[in-house]
């Protein structure tokens, strides 16, 4: 290997690291009016459960059903970048995960929304929000 070759891979290798380390600003459990996607137990079966909303704000998370309950808990992310938080849900202890959503329909057209995962030990929760937020 030449030495131009020595200092460029590095570089490269480094600017590479950095861009993927970006993260989209909306990709934040905070911000966004969590509407309930879907839920699966533990075994993967589906969970009938009510219309649920989520909300996040400086550590603490609120889960709400359509009769106004509550389950209350908190939240840490792993890093500034990561969309990986640890979770405590009532007494439970799990992991969230925001993402982004793709799909496209029959026509070939694409739209996109964020994901939020509350996966518990019991029960894993989806939620999406609106990318328009």
């Amino acid at each position: 290997m030449t030495g131009k070759y020595k200092i460029l891979l590095p570089l490269l290798l480094i600017f590479l690291l950095v861009g993927c380390g970006k993260t989209d600003d909306g990709l934040t459990i905070e911000g966004h009016d969590w509407t309930y996607a879907n839920a699966i137990d533990s075994a993967g079966q589906p969970l009938d459960l009510s219309v649920l909303t989520c909300a996040a704000q400086d550590g603490s998370l609120t889960v709400t059903d359509s009769d106004g309950s509550t389950q209350s808990g908190t939240y840490t992310q792993h890093d500034a970048n990561d969309v990986l938080y640890d979770l405590t849900l009532d007494s439970e202890t799990g992991t969230a995960l925001v993402g982004v959503t793709e799909y496209t329909d029959a026509a070939g057209e694409k739209s996109s929304e964020y994901t939020l995962i509350l996966s518990l030990p019991e029960r894993t929760v989806y939620f999406r929000a609106d990318m328009a937020q």
